[in-house]
């Protein structure tokens, strides 16, 4: 029998959460992000079940190859351009979009003569991460934009983003947009082309940002981007579906005494008679091991509270609300009855980072 730790993929997710989001986006078409392999669920899942989005935005060439192989025909994005100018023979042949956000880039691009789909110049409007900024050699780059957009675009437009560092903030959007005009249009940017800002809290909270295109990520997962949601975000998140489940089986079932110490270290002591249930999950799985005392997982539908140290293979758990359970019951982590926003806030990580941090060890499971 195989290792029970199990992360399960709900494809009609997305079709519901893509459905949901296009209500907030003022018909702004929509790049879904699948980077990092879909936030961890696979790029297969995200192609199954984005379909309804009109893009799919990616970080590597891989990762487009593969949509691709799987029959993706709409538009990809490189989020961050090339990572090397032979990439750009790669970006032609599988016809991407790709952002250009350094002077380097631009002088791959020119120099290997490739034609890509389309070009996405990204401005450094106040994050101060990637992109142009004003002042930074705007002559020689607003040239080199200019021959790219008259030889080497399938169309004859350029389009341009930029990144919000803090969606929800309308004040900061405000201020990042005014910056994003002034650099553009020093730049080259012409009256008509295509622009894009919004991420996904961006486009729930301030959706008069939501232009030609929007970029939403982990909405459409069905958790939020931050440990503290504010009021619209937590309205939105009534509406969409977890997209995972992270499950693992009881292995065994044991009775305590009072005052038995379980786990590393002995940090935890029964406070009385009890019988404590182990199951095959981990740290070296991705589940978080600075957990806080009181985190739970359910069994049998019920919460129980994880005990001890999270070790490197598996949980304790106390069943004093399941005495019934037995092992091969299973047990979830997070998932459609458990928000992974919870064991987010008990361990003080991001959602992001448990998306992502499920290891290779965990078999996974489309449904």
């Amino acid at each position: 029998m195989s290792r029970p730790a199990k992360l399960i993929i709900y494809t009609n997710s997305f079709k519901n959460n893509i459905r949901v989001l296009k209500r907030y986006t003022n018909s702004a078409k929509v790049w879904a992000c699948v980077k990092a392999g879909a936030y961890g669920h696979g790029i297969e899942s995200a192609v199954n079940g984005l379909e309804e989005a009109d893009g799919l935005a990616v970080l590597e060439v891989s990762e487009a190859f593969f949509a691709r192989s799987l029959g993706w025909n709409k538009p990809i994005l490189l989020l961050e351009g090339v990572f090397s100018r032979n990439e750009l023979d790669e970006a032609s042949a599988l016809n991407l979009e790709l952002v250009i956000h350094n002077e380097e880039q631009l002088a791959w691009y020119l120099e290997r003569k490739k034609t890509v789909q389309g070009v996405w110049i990204k401005i450094n409007s106040g994050m101060n991460r990637l992109g142009f900024s004003d002042g930074q050699n705007n002559g020689l780059i607003k040239s080199s934009i200019e021959k790219i957009r008259n030889q080497y675009l399938k169309s004859s437009d350029i389009k341009w983003m930029t990144h919000f560092s803090s969606g929800g903030c309308k004040n900061s959007c405000e201020d990042q947009l005014k910056t994003f005009r002034s650099t553009a249009n020093k730049l080259g940017y012409k009256k008509g082309e295509k622009v894009s800002f919004s991420n996904s809290e961006a486009v729930i909270c301030n959706p008069s940002f939501s232009k030609d295109w929007v970029r939403p990520g982990i909405l459409l997962y069905g958790a939020p981007s931050s440990l503290n949601p504010n009021e619209k975000v937590r309205s939105f998140l009534e509406e969409v579906i977890p997209c995972q489940s992270l499950q693992s089986k009881l292995i065994t079932k044991i009775r305590v005494k009072k005052g038995a110490k379980i786990g590393y270290g002995g940090t935890y002591s029964a406070v009385e008679e009890m019988t404590v249930g182990v199951a095959a999950i981990g740290y070296a799985d991705g589940y978080p091991r600075g957990i806080s005392e009181g985190t739970c997982c359910l069994v049998l539908g019920k919460a129980c509270k994880v005990i001890g140290v999270v070790s490197m293979d598996l949980i304790h758990i106390d069943l004093t609300p399941c005495p019934e359970a037995v092992p091969g019951d299973v047990v979830e982590c997070w998932g459609k009855d458990l928000p992974i926003l919870d064991v987010a806030k008990s361990s003080n990580r991001l959602c992001y980072e448990l998306f992502t941090g499920i290891t290779s060890r965990v078999s996974r499971e489309i449904v």
